[in-house]
């Protein structure tokens, strides 16, 4: 692998050099505490930017569908396949009362299934699969009524490399890969299809998003916080100076998006193993000899050219993040459901396994994976309660956090600018 660096940290030593609009003070976190901020955040930012919602592994054919639910922005959404093979998003709702359309038992439990027609329970109206009214029950009942003026109401839907992502703001003229940007692009010809063998869970936690994706955005709290998950960190946090396991090998920033590179600890034994990761061959890091073999990397990925590089972490604008590692790839979306509270969903995608040995393997690191979540959700509900209590109003970030600096300033320049443009427009 070429040594030639594609990206350098800046001679001062400083990341922060290499972006001075962040600035180098004290940060404020009232944008996790306010309320009101947390109202206009919804508004400005979930409702006009495009937002990650699934895979289209999971609509594999015409008429497969699958809904999601956002209590926070106040909708239910319908993601379906068409005859077309066209993904189509719409809000839940059927225009002839406004009835949720698509549910179980449970209306507000998200749902899946395949059919032919979108079928409302209530009162039997049908909408083929793009939307359009095939036929409402007693047609001899309605007045004055006019059959194409009574669709389900549209969402901008748009797939990424097999990502889907809706828009939720009619008046956006972005398309998707566009908004991504340039990460993006760098990214495109990874395997992202598969076939995988997929692990998914989610929590609620009682933290703003923010706030999570801020543990998610450094790897300075690894040797600390993560000392028993990570044996070989703990010696060298003892030292207290670089540590070739967490420290960034490169940051980067583009418009709203971010991104961070870092060796980690090898997918391979070392002195610190224990007894059960030696017995699967398995890490938190990854199943040891069992990298996955895509070609020549993507230019995103590695843009170090490091030959300890470990995992690159891009954290797309506002709450999409997709984590590349040895063993595949794993993606975060983390969904506000109050001010001090959010949804943390976490699918991790590795490659089928063709043994019991090399399964087994897998669950270890998933389990790995989902004690390192938790060892994070912790510390960090505990930090929202102490936010709240507004005792310290301004936090010192270092540089090793310039990403924490960066999605704080890029969420509430939104916001200044959306209620700029609000007042505008009265």
């Amino acid at each position: 692998m070429s040594q030639q660096p594609l990206v350098t940290k800046p001679e001062s030593g400083y990341w922060h050099d290499a972006y001075p609009e962040l600035g180098r003070g004290p940060v404020s976190f009232d944008d996790c505490v306010s309320e009101a901020f947390y109202r206009q955040e919804i508004e400005h930012v979930f409702r006009k930017t495009w937002l990650y919602v699934g895979r289209v592994e999971q609509l594999p054919g015409p008429g497969s569908y699958f809904t999601r639910e956002f209590a926070a922005l106040n909708t239910s959404v319908i993601l379906v396949r068409g005859k077309d093979d066209v993904v189509r998003a719409f809000h839940n709702v059927c225009p002839h009362r406004g009835n949720k359309l698509l549910w179980q038992d449970d209306p507000f439990r998200e749902t899946r299934g395949t059919a032919p027609v979108l079928y409302c329970r209530f009162h039997g109206w049908r909408y083929d699969l793009e939307g359009k009214l095939i036929k409402a029950s007693r047609e001899d009942l309605l007045l004055d009524f006019d059959k194409a003026n009574c669709a389900l109401a549209a969402i901008q839907c748009e797939v990424w490399e097999g990502f889907i992502f809706i828009n939720l703001d009619p008046q956006n003229t972005e398309s998707v890969r566009d908004f991504l940007g340039e990460f993006a692009h760098d990214l495109e010809g990874y395997p992202f299809a598969g076939p995988h063998q997929v692990y998914r869970f989610q929590a609620e936690l009682q933290c703003n998003w923010k706030i999570f994706m801020d543990g998610f955005a450094e790897s300075y709290h690894g040797p600390y916080l993560h000392a028993g998950s990570f044996g070989a960190l703990t010696e060298i946090a003892r030292l207290d100076k670089a540590n070739p396991y967490t420290d960034a090998l490169a940051f980067q920033l583009k418009g709203p998006h971010r991104m961070f590179s870092f060796a980690g600890e090898p997918s391979k034994q070392t002195p610190y193993s224990r007894p059960i990761e030696c017995l699967t061959e398995s890490s938190p890091a990854g199943p040891w000899n069992k990298k996955v073999d895509i070609g020549p990397l993507p230019r995103g990925l590695n843009p170090t050219r490091s030959e300890s590089y470990g995992f690159d972490s891009f954290q797309f604008f506002p709450n999409f993040v997709v984590i590349f590692s040895s063993s595949g790839y794993t993606t975060h979306a983390h969904w506000p459901t109050g001010p001090h509270s959010h949804i943390v969903e976490v699918e991790m995608f590795f490659r089928p396994p063709t043994t019991h040995r090399e399964r087994i393997a897998q669950e270890l690191t998933v389990s790995f994976l989902n004690d390192i979540v938790l060892e994070d959700a912790s510390p960090l509900e505990g930090m929202q309660a102490m936010l709240n209590s507004q005792a310290i109003r301004e936090f010192h970030v270092n540089d090793e956090e310039i990403l924490v600096r960066h999605l704080h300033k890029t969420v509430q320049d939104w916001v200044a600018a959306g209620e700029r443009q609000k007042g505008a427009t009265g």
